[in-house]
């Protein structure tokens, strides 16, 4: 493990493991934390050997947002430049990689650390999250592409609604409204997480990168655009390794050996 002010690298196999790292203060990010979550993320999208990333708080929370020096904010604070520097390209980053990312999430995971968790392809949960857009609660509008993200996954009027008041979800709500795509019991998370990162790490993987390009131009371009990648993605499978094991362990019914090639 290596530790890059505070936030936390380790790897396991082909999983990286980033840990934002300041728990005496629920994992509040600071402006020194943030460019380093900004180029340890960016290090591990162009790290070949990483597969997959996990993206964690430690201990009992996830990220309570930015770690707000007041005299900074009170000295002439350039939000706005900090904001397209650090948050902005990262973010971008995440989702235009086609590298899987999980958000394993405890504890409080508000304002821009709500939105590290929905910028990632997955998220999973225990009962003690608590999520929020709670920027408006200090007179302050969403950033790190709350915006984008609530709308995303609740539409309009209900993404208004509880960015407008900042109000708290909790983790019934917050599968209610699919903020997570499960929660799981506090003392099963690690591992579930662990084996699912490794599972994709390990799976099919050329296959699992063209979905996330698919679905992403999906979401951005419509069903035109959609249609020529698949069959873009579908070409490049098509003269893989993997899809002929794939097709071999089918015939032969064994558990393809997938070489991610």
């Amino acid at each position: 493990m290596t530790i890059s002010a505070q936030i936390l690298v380790s790897d396991e196999g082909s999983v990286r493991y980033l840990t934002i790292h300041q728990p005496a203060k629920k994992n509040a990010i600071s402006v020194a934390m943030s460019a380093q979550l900004r180029d340890e993320m960016h290090a591990a999208l162009a790290d070949a050997s990483c597969r997959v990333i996990v993206l964690q708080g430690a201990e009992s929370d996830f990220c309570a947002g930015a770690d707000l020096d007041l005299q900074a904010v009170s000295g002439g604070f350039d939000v706005g430049e900090f904001l397209r520097t650090h948050y902005n390209p990262m973010i971008l980053a995440m989702r235009q990689s086609n590298k899987p990312i999980i958000a394993k999430v405890r504890g409080n995971a508000v304002g821009v650390g709500c939105n590290f968790a929905l910028a990632c392809d997955m998220v999973f949960a225990d009962e003690t999250v608590r999520f929020s857009q709670i920027f408006s609660k200090i007179g302050l509008s969403t950033d790190g592409g709350g915006a984008f993200f609530m709308l995303e996954r609740l539409g309009y009027h209900k993404a208004f609604e509880l960015i407008a008041q900042g109000d708290i979800v909790d983790a019934p709500l917050a599968t209610e409204l699919r903020l997570v795509n499960r929660v799981i019991a506090s003392e099963e998370l690690d591992s579930y997480v662990d084996e699912l990162a490794q599972k994709l790490a390990n799976g099919p993987f050329l296959a699992i990168q063209g979905n996330k390009a698919n679905l992403r131009t999906a979401m951005e371009s419509g069903l035109a655009a959609a249609l020529e990648q698949e069959a873009s993605t579908q070409s490049v499978n098509f003269t893989s390794k993997d899809f002929i094991e794939g097709v071999m362990a089918f015939i032969q019914k064994r558990k393809p050996n997938w070489k991610g090639e």
